[in-house]
């Protein structure tokens, strides 16, 4: 178990640290924390829903709201009553999100080349393969405690 635990806090390590990087360059695009992944994932995904979003980051919705008005009221994101479910809203990009996305990808590339350098190709499809299983074990457990 201790070997277990010693990945895990590995993991939040790194993650903490890709978190202040980013945080520190995006500041200067007047964004918060965490907001470029909102407005990465919007951008990629235009039309998106506010509760495909939430999944899409397992963030909940009352977070996803709240980081969405604020997006929205800096003029980064457009939001629309959903054409099939009215009760819900879909997320465009606008045209700020869409002159600062080649920034935000070359700071998010940027982070990920730090991060990874030197590794072989075949190092990286293996560290890819062995997170993606992490991811899928964890998102079992995420999904229990959401339903």
């Amino acid at each position: 178990m201790l070997k277990e635990r010693e990945i895990l806090r590995e993991i939040v390590t790194i993650s903490r640290c890709i978190a202040s990087i980013r945080n520190e360059e995006f500041n200067k695009q007047d964004l918060t924390r965490g907001q470029h992944s909102f407005l990465t994932r919007i951008m990629e995904n235009p039309g998106i829903s506010q509760e495909e979003l939430s999944y899409m980051l397992r963030i909940d919705k009352t977070t996803t709201a709240k980081a969405l008005k604020k997006l929205e009221e800096k003029g980064y994101i457009k939001k629309h009553k959903s054409k099939i479910d009215r009760r819900s809203w879909t997320i465009y990009p606008d045209t700020k999100l869409i002159s600062i996305y080649p920034y935000l990808v070359t700071m998010i590339e940027n982070t990920a080349k730090y991060g990874l350098d030197g590794f072989s190709e075949s190092e990286l499809d293996t560290i890819k393969l062995f997170l993606e299983r992490i991811r899928v074990n964890i998102d079992s457990e995420w999904m229990k405690l959401k339903k």
